[in-house]
C-alpha cells in the first residue's frame, strides 16, 4: 500500500513493541500497526507491506506493517474485493436475549470439521448454561470452499436463529477465506457469526459476519453471558417487584396508621364534650333550684299575708 503516513500520537509511545498511526491517500485512510523497527516520519509519503487483524477492541481492522519499500519495489498483491451483505447486520446479543427473555430455546446450527470436536470448547465455555440452547453439528469438509458455502446455504434453511461458522486454530485457515464462503456469509438471510482459529489469527470472512469471535470458546463465553445477563434481569425484576409490593405494603400502613389517629383523636374529644355538657346541665340544675326556693319562698310569704 501506498500512501502519507500520519501519527496518531507525537508521542510515538510502544505498546508490545509497536506504535500505531494512519496511511492517508487518495480521500481515504487505515490504520498502522508499524514495529518499533520501521521509523516512519510524519508526512512523508511510503509504500508498505502490510497485513489485516482485528483491533485490539474488536472493531473493524488494523494494518501491520511488514516490510517498507521504495517507489516501485512494493510487491503486487491481489486486491480484495468483499462482497456486500444482502441485509443490516443482526444484533446477535440481542436476538438471543429476545428467545431467552421469552422463555425460548435459541436454536444454533454449528458449521464445523468433519472430525473436529472444537464444539466442545463451545460447550465447555458455556458451562450451565449449554442447557438453554440446542446445538446441532453440520460436518463439513472445511478445506473444501465450494462445500463450506453449501453447508451455511443449508443451515439457513434449517429451523435455526443463528449459524455459527466454528475452527480450531492451525494450518488450513485460509481455505476460509475464499470468494465463495465470502459470498456465502454476506448473502446468508440468518444472523452468522464465524469463531475461527485462535486469538492471532484474522481472516476477511469476519468483516462479512453479523459478529465474529478470536476462537471458539470466546462464542461460548458470549453465549454463556447471554444467558446469565437475562438470569439477572429476571432477578432484577423479582427484586423489583418485592421492592413495590412492600412499598404498597408501607403506603397502606400509613394510611391505617392516619385512620387510627383520626379515631383517636375523635375519641379523645368525646369525653370532654360530655363533661362540658354535664357540667351545663348542672348548672343548669342549680338555677332552677335557687328558682323553685325563690318561687316557695314567695308562696309562703303570699301564704303567711293572706
Amino acid at each position: 500500500m501506498q500512501g502519507t503516513y500520519a501519527n496518531s500520537s507525537p508521542e510515538r509511545r510502544l505498546y508490545g513493541g509497536f506504535y500505531y498511526g494512519e496511511l492517508k491517500g487518495d480521500g481515504t485512510s487505515i490504520s498502522l500497526k508499524v514495529p518499533a523497527r520501521i521509523p516512519l516520519e510524519e508526512g512523508r509519503t511510503y509504500v508498505l507491506s502490510v497485513s489485516p487483524e482485528l483491533a485490539r477492541n474488536g472493531k473493524g481492522f488494523v494494518f501491520q506493517v511488514h516490510d517498507l519499500h521504495g517507489e516501485g519495489q512494493a510487491p503486487a498483491t491481489p486486491e480484495v474485493r468483499l462482497p456486500r451483505k444482502s441485509r443490516g447486520r443482526v444484533d446477535v446479543q440481542g436476538l438471543l436475549m429476545d428467545l431467552l427473555r421469552k422463555g425460548e430455546t435459541p436454536s444454533i446450527a454449528l458449521i464445523l470439521g468433519e472430525s473436529a470436536i472444537v464444539d466442545r470448547d463451545v460447550e465447555a465455555s458455556l458451562g450451565e448454561g449449554r442447557s438453554r440452547y440446542r446445538m446441532d453439528k453440520r460436518p463439513v469438509n472445511l478445506t473444501d470452499p465450494s462445500a463450506v458455502a453449501e453447508a451455511i446455504a443449508q443451515a439457513a434453511g434449517g429451523p435455526y436463529h443463528l449459524l455459527a461458522l466454528i475452527r480450531g486454530g492451525g494450518e488450513g485457515l485460509q481455505t476460509l477465506d475464499r470468494p465463495e464462503v465470502w459470498e456465502a456469509v454476506a448473502s446468508c438471510p440468518k444472523p452468522i457469526v464465524v469463531a475461527l482459529g485462535h486469538a492471532a489469527n484474522t481472516l476477511w470472512v469476519e468483516a462479512l459476519a453479523d459478529q465474529s469471535f478470536p476462537t471458539p470458546t470466546a462464542l461460548g463465553h458470549f453465549l454463556k453471558q447471554a444467558v446469565e445477563a437475562v438470569e439477572r434481569e429476571k432477578e432484577t425484576a423479582k427484586l423489583t417487584d418485592l421492592l413495590h409490593r412492600a412499598q404498597e405494603e408501607v403506603r397502606a400502613v400509613r394510611a391505617e396508621r392516619e385512620q387510627l389517629k383520626e379515631r383517636l383523636a375523635r375519641l379523645e374529644r368525646e369525653p370532654a364534650a360530655l363533661a362540658q355538657e354535664v357540667a351545663r346541665l348542672k348548672q343548669s340544675l342549680t338555677v332552677w333550684r335557687a328558682v323553685t326556693f325563690l318561687l316557695a319562698v314567695a308562696i309562703l310569704l303570699l301564704l303567711t299575708k293572706g
